[in-house]
Order: C-alpha cells, then sequence, then structure tokens
C-alpha cells in the first residue's frame, strides 16, 4: 500500500511538472491582453498596476524612443534623485483646477496638466492660463477611451483633435501626451510617434480617484516615495485636477516633500542638468504658524472703538437699556458694545 502511495504522488509531480509552463505561459497571455483598470461605477480611471504587456514595450528599445518616459524610463531618472515631477489628469475643470493653479503659482512651482479635448473645448480660458503661467499643456486625447481598443484611425482622431483643440488656445502644439489608464500597446505607441509626441506615464498613483481624501493621497504619496521609510526615492506623481480633495492634498503633498529635501522636476529636462530644472528650490513653506497680533482696544480712548474690538461681551441687549440708551443719545454706542 505504501509502494501505490509513493508511485501515485510521483506520477502526479510529473504530471504538474509538464503542464505548469503551459499554465503559466496562459497567465502571461492573459496579463498582457489589456491593462487592468478599476472597474468601480462612475470612475474614469488611470489603472492601478503595471502590465507585462507594457513592460516588453518598455524593453524594446525600437518602440521606447529616448524621447518616450514611460514608467522603466522615468524609474531610472528618477530613482536616485530627490525629486518629482508634478503631473495632473483629466481636467481643467472650473472649480478645482484654478486652485490648484493658484497653489502652484504661490510655491513658484511649474506642473504638467495632461488635459482632455472635451474639457479644453468647454473651458479654452483655464488652458490659456495653465499655458501662460509656464505649465506644460499635454494631451490626454479627446474623450479618455482606452486607445488599445481603438481602431488606428480612431486612436489618430483621439490624438489629432485635442492637439489642434489645444493649439488653437495656446499656439503650440503639445509635445507630450499620456494615454488614458496608461493602456499602450503597438498601435497606440505607433500613432504617438506619427504625431511626433512623446508619451510619458507615472510611477506614484496617489488613487486621489479613488479614495478622493487628502489624507490617503498623503499617504501614498509617502509610501510609494519610501519617506518615511528612510530611503526616498524619486518619481512622477499622478494626480487628477478635478477633484476637490486633490486640491486639498496638493499643499500637505508638497510641505511633505519640502521637509523632505525634494525639488520639483521638468518632464522636458530631466535628462539635463539640475540647473535646467523648473524649481532647484524647495517650495516656500512656513515651518512655524505666525502667533495672533492682540491690540489693547482701551488704547484708543474711544467708547465706540473700544465695544468694537474688545472679547465678545455674553452680556445681551435689553428694552430698558436701549431706552436708556436712546435717551442719553448713546445707542449705537450701545448695540455695539451688546454685539
Amino acid at each position: 500500500m505504501r509502494n501505490i502511495k509513493n508511485n501515485l504522488k510521483t506520477i502526479l509531480s510529473l504530471c504538474m511538472a509538464m503542464t505548469m509552463p503551459t499554465i503559466l505561459s496562459a497567465a502571461t497571455s492573459f496579463a498582457s491582453v489589456s491593462p487592468i483598470e478599476n472597474k468601480s461605477a462612475g470612475n474614469n480611471t488611470e489603472s492601478v498596476a503595471f502590465t507585462s504587456q507594457e513592460e516588453s514595450i518598455n524593453k524594446n528599445d525600437q518602440l521606447c524612443i529616448d524621447t518616450n518616459l514611460g514608467r522603466t524610463r522615468l524609474k531610472n531618472l528618477l530613482l536616485n534623485r530627490r525629486g518629482a515631477v508634478l503631473t495632473f489628469d483629466d481636467g481643467p475643470h472650473p472649480n478645482t483646477t484654478p486652485h490648484i493653479l493658484d497653489i502652484l503659482k504661490k510655491r513658484n512651482l511649474k506642473a504638467t496638466f495632461f488635459v482632455l479635448g472635451l474639457q479644453a473645448k468647454k473651458y479654452p480660458e483655464i488652458i490659456k492660463r495653465i499655458h501662460d503661467e509656464g505649465h506644460i499643456v499635454g494631451n490626454h486625447t479627446y474623450g479618455h477611451k482606452d486607445l488599445t481598443k481603438l481602431k488606428p484611425a480612431q486612436i489618430k482622431t483621439e490624438i489629432e483633435n485635442t492637439n489642434c483643440l489645444i493649439e488653437k488656445i495656446t499656439g503650440e502644439k503639445p509635445k507630450f501626451i499620456r494615454p488614458p489608464y496608461g493602456a499602450v500597446n503597438h498601435k497606440v505607441l505607433d500613432a504617438i510617434n506619427e504625431a511626433g509626441m512623446s508619451m510619458v506615464l507615472w510611477t506614484v498613483d496617489t488613487r486621489d480617484w479613488h479614495s478622493k481624501n487628502e489624507k490617503a493621497v498623503l499617504k501614498e504619496v509617502d509610501r510609494q516615495l519610501h519617506i518615511t521609510k528612510g530611503d526616498c526615492i524619486g518619481g512622477a506623481i499622478l494626480m487628477h485636477d478635478i477633484y476637490p480633495s486633490t486640491v486639498k492634498a496638493l499643499d500637505p503633498v508638497l510641505d511633505k516633500l519640502a521637509a523632505n529635501n525634494y525639488k520639483i522636476y521638468a518632464i522636458n529636462n530631466l535628462g539635463n542638468t539640475e540647473s535646467d530644472f523648473w524649481s532647484v528650490r524647495s517650495p516656500v513653506i512656513c515651518k512655524k504658524a505666525l502667533g495672533s497680533i492682540h491690540i489693547d482696544p482701551n488704547i484708543s480712548g474711544n467708547p465706540l472703538m473700544v465695544s468694537l474690538l474688545k472679547e465678545d461681551s455674553k452680556e445681551k441687549p435689553t428694552q430698558m437699556g436701549m431706552l436708556r440708551a436712546h435717551k442719553k443719545g448713546n445707542l449705537l454706542i450701545y448695540m455695539a458694545m451688546m454685539k
């Protein structure tokens, strides 16, 4: 009986050894069919995982030309630098993008905005502001479709229509493009190269589209850049300028980067010397809150001024008090003192 069991184990082991390569091959083929996308209802999101298809494309010298910035090349360029590239997708939006621009302007920083054609058509004035304030306006296609699922002519239309819109508004044809979801294949890269553009992906997904929470966004940046771990790396950060939570998260993210001696790099100068970057100094942050200034209202000697500047009173006006103040001609002062 023991011999029979041993023989069965041997046979099973041989069967597994023979079939495992086939299983692994099938799994690899399945993973390379299309990028992994988030299927949450109502979310038009970016991919959250690298695909074997993209990795194989990145390793192909004929396809991954020098101007294309796929994840592998971005990692190599930023790995040993305390530097970050700021990128925003899916805008512009009138309720959020202007606030993003205000924050960047306050800190003297530049970013890349990968805009949708349909949004650019609605809000050309915001596109013009992005360009006029020195940021890069990139192409994120017209309607945020998965380009790998389109025919070559359709891919070309998505790219060209958006380029024409942006050029009409800014006077400059976009040089950079980010395919929605980071979905790329040979057809997509051929269309990008034919348009004379450079593809730009990312290495840090803040998942702001998923959490819609500023603390979660900051946590993702910290985790993916290894800041708390102590072995900081650089990265190209993906955010979306269409969520209020991302607006709230931007200042804390920049503060975190500044506190850890990060610099903000430009995607078009990553291969050059540091002096060519947009920002060679840390973002401006105030490390200590300014103390409140105390003013003694009694210094003025003016009863009305004293009543206006004094701390809130718990007293409430009464009809009798108002009548007395009216008779004395001090009703205004009395009301001011009662607040």
